[in-house]
């Protein structure tokens, strides 16, 4: 890794660069690109991520996203290290500044940011997270009763089952957590 790459996933991570950090607004949905591109002129970088559940191919997938979408944070290697580069950066959009100052932001505060994502990240991973939970209302997008909703009665891994009225009677049906969406209650 070339020094100044931003690894998301380090541990501990050293934010007392001896320069500032500095606030960076990107174009949509392209904050990685600008941390990649910043990270290959020598610049230190961060872009903090949190997990996050979407469909995905109809299918519900856990992924990190962009915490902040739009904004990513660098600092120079070095105090003599110039930033009239970033403008031109592949994905950045512009510098944000206050007037004619570019906004920064304490280390600390990146420090504490940073911290706070690799626990929430490390209880991701050591629990077992569900979608759904017991007592949801839902409604099945798949399958022979798709449209029809229901409750979540019990949840597993990959299947859930839910409590539906069918012909006039609760009924227990299990499917594929991927066939569901939420509902209003």
């Amino acid at each position: 890794m070339m020094p100044g790459t931003s690894n998301i996933t380090q541990a501990h991570r050293d934010f007392d660069t001896g320069a500032p950090w500095y606030v960076v607004q990107t174009k949509p949905r392209q904050e990685r690109l600008a941390v990649t591109h910043l990270a290959e002129q020598g610049y230190h970088t961060y872009l903090p991520l949190h997990a996050c559940w979407k469909r995905r191919q109809r299918r519900w997938t856990r992924i990190r996203e962009v915490y902040f979408p739009r904004y990513a944070f660098f600092s120079p290697a070095d105090p003599q290290h110039s930033i009239a580069p970033v403008r031109s950066t592949c994905g950045v959009t512009r510098l944000v500044r206050f007037g004619n100052i570019p906004a920064t932001i304490d280390p600390r505060v990146l420090r504490e940011l940073h911290i706070l994502e690799q626990t929430l990240h490390r209880l991701d991973q050591d629990t077992t997270i569900s979608l759904f939970k017991p007592g949801d209302p839902v409604r099945l997008t798949d399958g022979p009763l798709a449209g029809l909703t229901g409750i979540i009665s019990t949840c597993a891994k990959d299947r859930v089952t839910v409590m539906m009225i069918l012909l006039g009677q609760n009924s227990p049906v299990t499917v594929p957590i991927d066939s569901l969406i939420h509902t209003a209650a």
